[in-house]
């Protein structure tokens, strides 16, 4: 995140969190793991559907999710990993990629 501040330093770059009661035109929203294993925090952060909410929802014109087409692939072991995947699967469905 310092990086993207150094060298963007007119746009506002944060967490979801930050964020949260704020709007912009656009929202580029990054997974910054590679697979679900690689997620420190677990799949239960990674995929919150709260924080996948709260970035889709600020954006006013266009959302980008950044992340490794590995994410839209989880090994899921129980219905409740199932329902913390869905969304994300689901914006892969009706989202334009570009890779």
């Amino acid at each position: 995140m310092f990086e993207l501040q150094k060298r963007l330093p007119n746009y506002e770059i944060g967490t979801v969190d930050k964020f949260q009661g704020q709007e912009s035109p656009i929202i580029i929203y990054s997974m910054a793991s590679s697979t679900p294993e690689d997620a420190p925090r677990g799949m239960d952060f990674l995929y919150s559907p709260n924080r996948f909410n709260v970035a889709i929802s600020r954006a006013r014109a266009l959302f980008i999710l950044v992340g490794s087409a590995r994410l839209f692939e989880p090994d899921c072991h129980s219905p409740s990993q199932m329902k913390l995947a869905n969304p994300f699967c689901g914006y892969l469905e009706v989202a334009k990629c570009v890779i």
